[in-house]
């Protein structure tokens, strides 16, 4: 058993109040109807290990997981070699860093990559809310013209 307190009926959603992929994930995450644990590193940081543990269950290196563009943070683009305690330092300073939303149920864990991801990850049993999120991609489609020819 690791250190990060896992429940197949908790989902734990880990993301930056800067990331604007995070914040549109946290909308459908507030919306799922059981219980979630919302962790913004903006205002709780995570221990070493558990960000070890997070890594360990994603199966990728810090470098897979956090923005490799430090331009925004240092000034200009740094080419280094980070060890992990290198990043685990900057995650803790600059949780902006992570700019793709983590998803854990139980011990699986998952990048979300785009909004609806989460729903693909945390399945209901409500059919009707994937019949919605259907709607819902189908309405954001870019191919869709819905939207035009209802006007």
């Amino acid at each position: 058993m690791g250190i990060l307190a896992t429940d197949n009926k908790q989902l734990i959603y880990i993301y930056s109040q800067d990331s604007p992929l995070g914040l549109k994930v946290l909308s459908h995450v507030r919306d799922i109807d059981s219980p979630v644990r919302i962790i913004n590193l903006n205002k709780e940081s995570l221990s070493g290990i558990i960000w070890l543990e997070i890594t360990a269950m994603l199966g990728v290196s810090f470098s897979e997981l956090f923005r490799r563009d430090f331009s925004s943070l240092f000034g200009k683009q740094l080419e280094m070699n980070l060890t992990a305690s290198d990043w685990l330092k900057l995650i803790e300073h600059n949780p902006s860093l992570l700019y793709r939303p983590i998803a854990i149920n139980g011990t699986q864990a998952r990048i979300i990559e785009a909004k609806y991801d989460i729903f693909d990850f945390y399945k209901s049993d409500d059919s009707n809310k994937k019949s919605a999120i259907s709607t819902l991609k189908f309405a954001n489609s870019n191919n869709s013209n819905f939207h035009k020819s209802a006007i």
